[in-house]
């Protein structure tokens, strides 16, 4: 209880008052006259050595009143908590069950659901219980309520997945769970396995300081566990066929002995190659197959080993892109010499998976089968083609295509204009002729910039962050090692990011999203006749990634892990895909594309269409590596980093309304009418007199009076 006027106690000294005036009260004799002394006894008279408090009673009454008078003007009120602690208090518990891969390690989840249940059981009347299941991320599956059959039902066909853990995400669902229960006492119960990996991104987290974490450890008190960690495929070219060589990596932790398994490779459903191992105790085992001919068409592959306490991590799901190639349309000016695409060709022709297949056409060939089989068209030192060629190719990046500039002395003199002369012509177009394609470049090209004189430009400022140059993260001296002696000037259109710059400033390397498709403007001389970057060797793998890159083709990995989204290929009119439980999805399109999100390990297919025939694409996916690793953490830690803050961050509902805020200060009401009460009592006991009855004195008669 608290006042909201608390200056007013001070009051209380005034209750000093009516002791000082019982203290000061006397009563005085009235003289009575008697015709002589002779009938008087002559008694000795009686002092006291100190004053005492005549009439108590009254004095209590006076006393009692004016203490309640003051404690009413000081406006007594309860708090909430005060309010809610007159009654025994109702609980609000969120269970917290671990649903992550790892969960699924011999009978963890049994003893998890026992434990949820038990819980669950264990909540009294009044009180009431939310149940959340998490992984990667968290699930709400029975909000707070009092009925215990529906949270035990919520947890009826719970079960582990392919996905990893996250107790961050756990506890910001708990945090939510509570914000309709603000008078209640808040409890987060988490069943799990306590994997130390699922602490990670906990730092910084807030919580309430009114909810109170328990943490109930369900892991196996052994937890030792081995897995398919990773596979390498290589494609092995013969001249006469291509073979696939896979390796698998095994690792084990912790077993108590070590273990003899048998491991298989399939391949598109079928065993295509077996090995007996002996996985150690602690440590890695690598597992080479035979090579095995290469299936025609895309390869949905898997390595399998002997399963063991946690089944979901012995399977390794991997997915091979059935044509390895990566088609290059290059467009060259006619005026071009052979010698000045020498490098750039022979550059791209150097090594395998992907392998570039580059063709060189004409700019008014950009439509047709043509252009819709390819995954990159390059504009060496040409500007955009005009007419129905411009549109398709601008329809076509759009759609997902990549386009990428060489920008070179000629772009540089044709300033402003990005426009392909018509064929049979030597006029320039204006932009009014093509907007669509002229608009599509996003540089603006202002002249052209010699260096000869101080021996050339460098590269000074590069974004090593920007997946373009990933390459060099760890190398940034071989970019800046490269000497141009003549490149163009060029200005970034709006929407367009400067990846890459000259030592003077100057925009070297331009980069913009179109849609889902991407171009990129190369600014940087790729000839041997305007710089020596051909003779570098930075030049081949900036080449190679510059290709992935902008086509959207980067080195394809064989698997995903699951938590990730896919964003399937934007050339699929009505994609469908098919999951690894079998059921088929038919995601919706966007601005962006199609996206289908990928909860499950396992192969996911997707058609255009109907689901027959061939899939337009495979994609593997697995859980994270993560999972396999059941080391435990101490539950004392796993709090470590989370902040405390106050019942603010609840939600409005925990605000006291005007009315609650009123009911309560009623008290001082009540003080007055009873303070009203007393000094009523007191008038009245005081007028009608507050004495003891006087005791009869006897009288006294003189000797030989009678």
């Amino acid at each position: 209880m608290g006042f909201l006027l608390p200056a007013f106690l001070a009051a209380m000294a005034a209750l000093a008052v009516p002791i000082v005036l019982h203290l000061r009260h006397r009563d005085k004799d009235r003289p009575l006259r008697f015709p002589s002394l002779m009938f008087l006894e002559q008694l000795p008279i009686r002092t006291a050595q100190r004053r005492r408090v005549t009439d108590l009673p009254l004095l209590l009454l006076r006393a009692l009143a004016l203490a309640l008078i003051v404690l009413a003007f000081a406006r007594p009120v309860f708090s909430k908590k005060e309010a809610v602690a007159k009654t025994e208090r109702a609980r609000a518990v969120v269970v917290l069950v671990d649903r992550s891969m790892s969960m699924g390690y011999g009978d963890v989840w049994k003893t998890a659901i026992d434990s949820a249940r038990a819980v669950i059981n264990s909540i009294g009347t009044g009180d009431r219980v939310a149940v959340v299941l998490f992984d990667e991320e968290a699930e709400i599956v029975q909000a707070l309520t009092s009925d215990k059959a529906a949270a035990l039902a919520s947890l009826a066909t719970a079960k582990p997945g392919s996905r990893g853990t996250h107790f961050a995400a756990a506890l910001r669902a708990a945090r939510e769970a509570v914000q309709t229960a603000p008078e209640a006492t808040d409890e987060a119960i988490v069943i799990t396995d306590l994997q130390r990996s699922g602490i990670t991104g906990i730092a910084g987290l807030e919580l309430p300081a009114s909810l109170q974490v328990r943490t109930i450890g369900v892991g196996a008190a052994e937890r030792g566990n081995s897995a398919v960690a990773s596979v390498e495929v290589r494609r092995l070219v013969e001249p006469t066929r291509t073979m696939l060589g896979v390796q698998a990596r095994v690792f084990a932790r912790e077993l108590k002995n070590e273990r003899q398994a048998k491991v298989t490779l399939m391949l598109n459903g079928r065993p295509s190659g077996t090995r007996d191992v002996t996985i150690p105790v602690s440590g890695d085992v690598a597992v080479s197959f035979e090579p095995v001919l290469l299936p025609a068409g895309r390869v949905s592959g898997s390595v399998t080993m002997d399963t063991d306490a946690l089944t979901d991590d012995d399977t390794l799901h991997f997915a091979l892109a059935g044509d390895d190639g990566v088609p290059v349309l290059l467009v060259v000016p006619g005026d071009a010499m052979a010698e000045e695409t020498l490098y750039f060709q022979r550059a791209l022709a150097v090594g395998q998976s992907p392998a570039i297949r580059i063709e060189q056409v004409r700019g008014d060939q950009l439509e047709g089968p043509k252009l819709q089989n390819a995954a990159l068209v390059v504009l060496w030192d040409s500007p955009m083609p005009t007419g129905r060629a411009g549109t398709a190719l601008t329809d076509w990046v759009k759609r997902g295509g990549g386009l990428a500039v060489v920008a070179g002395r000629r772009l540089a003199s044709r300033g402003n204009s990005n426009a392909m002369p018509q064929r049979g012509t030597d006029t320039v177009s204006s932009a009014a002729s093509a907007p669509a394609a002229s608009g599509l470049v996003p540089a603006r090209f202002v002249g052209l910039a010699d260096r000869l004189s101080d021996r050339g430009g460098t590269l000074g400022d590069v974004r090593l962050d920007h997946p373009l140059f990933s390459p060099f993260r760890d190398a940034a001296s071989a970019l800046s090692a490269v000497r141009f002696l003549r490149y163009p000037r060029m200005e970034a259109t709006a929407g367009a990011e400067v990846i890459a710059r000259f030592d003077d400033g100057q925009p070297a390397v331009i980069d913009r999203r179109e849609t889902t498709g991407r171009v990129v403007v190369i600014g940087m001389p790729l000839d041997a006749a305007s710089g020596d970057f051909p003779l570098q060797p930075a030049y081949l793998p900036l080449l190679k990634r510059l290709v992935l890159f902008t086509s959207g083709r980067d080195a394809p990995k064989l698997w995903r892990t699951t938590g990730s989204s896919w964003l399937l290929p934007a050339s699929l009119r009505e994609p469908a895909v098919t999951i690894p439980d079998g059921s088929i999805v038919r995601p919706p399109r966007d601005t962006v594309g199609s996206t289908v999100a990928l909860n499950a390990a396992g192969v996911y297919s997707v058609y255009d269409g109907k689901v027959q025939g061939e899939a337009a694409d495979l994609l593997a996916v697995n859980a994270p590596s993560t999972e396999s690793d059941l080391t435990p953490v101490d539950p004392r830690e796993m709090l470590i980093g989370v902040r405390q803050t106050n019942d603010s961050t609840r939600s409005a509902s925990d605000a006291p309304t005007r009315a609650e805020t009123e009911s309560r200060q009623q008290l001082w009401r009540l003080l007055l009418i009873a303070a009203a009460l007393l000094l009523f009592t007191e008038t009245v006991f005081a007028n009608r007199g507050w004495r003891g009855t006087a005791t009869r004195m006897k009288a006294v008669l003189p000797a030989g009076s009678e």
